[in-house]
């Protein structure tokens, strides 16, 4: 609906880290470990980031994952 009202042409998805969603899912705390959580959002956002596009090709999809101190973090695309 936004792209056929708003003409939007670009979708912003944003984690956090010590998401506590991630931790019921998952049934495993990865905040003490940067690197693996880090691994962790950034497959799954990815697979969010594969139905979007598959749905909505020409649409842009920009994965962020952020800090509880508000720094964001880019991920990289993995198409």
């Amino acid at each position: 609906m936004a792209i056929q009202l708003h003409h939007i042409n670009k979708v912003i998805v944003m984690d956090h880290r010590d998401c506590g969603a991630y931790k019921v899912i998952l049934e495993k705390d990865f905040y003490q470990d940067p690197v693996k959580e880090t691994a962790i959002h950034s497959e799954k956002l990815n697979e969010l980031r594969r139905q979007i596009k598959a749905k909505y090709h020409k649409l842009e999809v920009e994965l962020l994952l952020m800090d509880l101190d508000g720094k964001i973090e880019k991920l990289v695309s993995k198409s």
